[in-house]
């Protein structure tokens, strides 16, 4: 990627499959990379020299914002065209069997209507968000990760905190045990004294 960078590559495009994972033998989701790829360019002062593209596992407005905060430039969509023109996601296409719904015939100015219905709705739902977060403008959502909470970020602090206090309670329930083992020693007389654990007015008899 830093070579790329250094070689005068203009455009980084960041393809995912339809669940939103790259094609590796340990996969991370296309936010994680578009995101590590973000702050490496920024530690070297190469950001905005490149423009990265993501694509792959966005199926709602909602994840155009979380990819725009993590640092992508720009968002391509296909599935969610298929979607709007009726396309149930059969993949019998990719077999070569007959489209149920017949996509390659469908009247193109009724295609093209269905689609700008989609995008407008999305940038309308975009908008939201960004007003939500006080910002007007779609590029100064770039990389704005400190307005996003992240999952795995909270899910670290969750079970850090549940470690901390299950190493308490394992502490405090250790030092109550030591605790009856002591009273429990007295009470049987280890502590040495003959007259451990005898009532007070038996020992005055047997002094006696």
């Amino acid at each position: 990627m830093l070579q790329l960078t250094g070689q005068g590559a203009e455009i980084l495009h960041l393809c995912a499959d339809e669940y939103g994972l790259e094609g590796a033998d340990q996969p991370l989701f296309i936010k994680e990379r578009v995101k590590e790829i973000h702050l490496r360019l920024v530690e070297e002062g190469l950001r905005d020299q490149i423009t990265i593209i993501a694509s792959g596992g966005i199926a709602m407005a909602e994840h155009m914002a979380k990819l725009i905060i993590c640092g992508a430039d720009a968002i391509t969509i296909d599935i969610p065209l298929l979607i709007a023109m009726e396309c149930r996601v059969c993949r019998r296409c990719k077999e070569g069997i007959a489209c149920p719904v017949e996509i390659d015939r469908l009247d193109s100015a009724w295609g093209s209507a269905r689609i700008k219905n989609l995008m407008a709705g999305w940038h309308n739902q975009l908008l939201e968000i960004m007003g939500a977060m006080g910002i007007r403008e779609v590029r100064r959502l770039r990389g704005e990760m400190g307005r996003a909470m992240f999952f795995e970020d909270l899910e670290k602090e969750v079970f850090a905190t549940m470690g901390n206090v299950k190493s308490c309670m394992e502490n405090s329930s250790h030092s109550e045990r030591e605790g009856k083992s002591l009273r429990a020693l007295h009470e049987e007389g280890a502590t040495g004294n003959p007259l451990a654990g005898v009532p007070v007015k038996a020992q005055k008899g047997l002094s006696q």
